[in-house]
């Protein structure tokens, strides 16, 4: 259901194997603004089949904000997040999507990678209507669906707030555990042999439009630790090397990123464009993926983001042991690319 885009959430901040070869990237027509784009440098992005990134690419390459910002954007798609690492560390892409964990992983064993931030939408647990959960307490004794396995990050958080909650309550121990993945996840909730999913924004926004309803938000979760809400655990991954090495093309390919969210956040034309590649035919699932994205783009400075990560980091330590954070016990520096004026 269209809305105007002063209903939805405005955008904040400063910035806001492999599956498929690069044969697969979307190709530029004979056209003289394909020869103006084989005339610039190429900038290889994997993306997943039906990941929001995709979304921002087709933005780019549309209105040409690639050639405009002195670059052409290929974009390889992959069949799944393992799939995106794998292409970037064996350099079948130049940038990914990813999480900034894998990345203080990889750094502390000498693979320089640095994010930069995407999004910060969060997902959350969702229930049926009328099921009679509203706080993690009501969760004891029930089966829990959990997205992502059991060293998911939203999860090692969710499991933290749990047990500062009043009443406190060891999930892992109070609670039936499924692990599996958010489609399935979500077909066993429909069927009855769940009582709550917790999942990532974009599968909870189409049970929402099912009519099941968010009962604890990942949010506020991070809120009960004393972390920002806007966690930003999701950006774009690089080698240092390779961004040192090309830096005009990756500054212009994150201020490309940058003015399409920016137009994402304002126009619903957009959005009309970007509908076919949804997978969202319902109007009510149309706005709530739209209003999803459109309310995780925006992010705090490189610096906020080291010191909420570090944070975020002991967190998960105490939680899960160093098992949950790859073997780390300290974020190493340089995860997170500079933003614009520190780059100058």
């Amino acid at each position: 259901m269209d809305q105007s885009a002063s209903k939805r959430p405005a955008a904040i901040g400063r910035r806001a194997c492999l599956a498929a070869p690069l044969a697969a990237s979307l190709a530029p027509s004979a056209s003289p603004a394909a020869a103006e784009r084989a005339s610039l440098p190429v900038l290889r992005l994997g993306i997943l089949q039906f990941g929001t990134a995709q979304w921002v690419a087709d933005v780019i390459r549309r209105h040409r904000m690639d050639a405009a910002h002195g670059f052409t954007l290929q974009a390889a798609r992959l069949a799944n997040t393992d799939a995106g690492r794998v292409a970037l560390l064996a350099g079948g892409a130049d940038v990914v999507v990813s999480d900034w964990p894998f990345v203080a992983v990889q750094r502390a064993s000498g693979n320089r990678l640095c994010f930069a931030p995407f999004s910060s939408a969060t997902g959350g647990i969702m229930v049926r209507a009328g099921a009679p959960i509203r706080s993690l307490a009501d969760l004891r004794g029930r089966s829990l669906g959990v997205a992502g396995g059991p060293l998911d990050k939203s999860w090692l958080l969710v499991q933290a707030a749990g047990r500062m909650g009043t009443p406190p309550i060891d999930l892992a121990a109070s609670t039936r555990i499924a692990y599996g993945a958010p489609p399935l996840l979500d077909a066993k909730l429909m069927q009855g042999e769940l009582d709550a999913v917790l999942t990532f924004w974009n599968f909870a926004a189409r049970l929402r439009a099912a009519s099941y309803r968010e009962a604890i938000d990942v949010a506020d979760c991070a809120r009960a630790l004393g972390l920002p809400p806007r966690l930003g655990l999701l950006g774009f991954v690089f080698h240092q090397e390779w961004a040192e090495a090309h830096r005009q093309v990756l500054d212009g390919f994150l201020d490309a990123a940058m003015a399409a969210q920016a137009l994402m956040a304002r126009s619903d034309a957009e959005w009309s464009a970007l509908r076919p590649l949804m997978d969202a035919p319902d109007p009510a699932l149309f706005a709530a993926l739209r209003d999803g994205f459109v309310a995780g783009i925006g992010h705090p400075t490189a610096a906020e983001e080291q010191a909420t990560a570090a944070r975020v980091l002991a967190i998960l330590l105490r939680t899960g042991g160093r098992r949950a954070t790859g073997g780390i016990a300290a974020l190493p520096s340089g995860v997170f690319w500079p933003e614009p004026d520190a780059r100058i």
